[in-house]
């Protein structure tokens, strides 16, 4: 008889070995559909999250060679368009010196590829295209620093002010 219940109750497992359970298939398809949907969701969003990272870094350096031009007198102390290791338009912080601005137009101006490459790197925009403006707050153009021939994408930008011949001006940065 022990022999008989044993084979019985073999059957019996055997016959439901295998099945399996309508609930156990529904989470798993609502599983499967819940994480299809999330990686979908995460991989739209992410150029959108790549464009706002790129932008951070463009402002930030806007922000970092808008810091130089007003604040800091450059390096050496006085340079000039042949002699410059770091560009920095400031007599004292805010305080903008008219010479030093006359140099930066004519490093702006130079068709020397090389003192154009110094420059960029005295900003550290090696593969950066940059424009600085000048202005009057009445929007009177003191100068514009734009390198022939490049052309500015998305752009960051950042306005600074600053005083020049006791007038103040308005320090324009774009970095594209």
């Amino acid at each position: 008889m022990k022999n008989n219940n044993c084979e019985s109750e073999k059957r019996i497992n055997a016959k439901f070995k295998g099945q399996v359970n309508i609930y156990f298939i529904i989470s798993t398809f609502l599983f499967i559909s819940l994480s299809l949907y999330l990686i979908s969701v995460i991989i739209g969003r992410y150029p959108e999250y790549q464009n706002n990272m790129n932008y951070d870094i463009l402002y930030s350096k806007a922000h970092s060679v808008s810091e130089l031009l007003i604040k800091d007198s450059g390096y050496p102390k006085n340079w000039n368009s042949d002699n410059f290791g770091r560009i920095g338009l400031a007599s004292k912080p805010y305080t903008l010196d008219s010479t030093k601005i006359n140099e930066f137009k004519k490093i702006c101006a130079s068709a020397n590829k090389t003192k154009i490459q110094k420059f960029r790197d005295s900003f550290g925009l090696e593969n950066n295209n940059f424009i600085v403006e000048i202005n009057y707050l009445n929007n009177t153009n003191i100068m514009k620093c734009k390198f022939a021939g490049k052309k500015i994408g998305k752009t960051a930008q950042i306005k600074r002010i600053a005083s020049l011949n006791n007038n103040f001006v308005e320090v324009i940065v774009y970095i594209g």
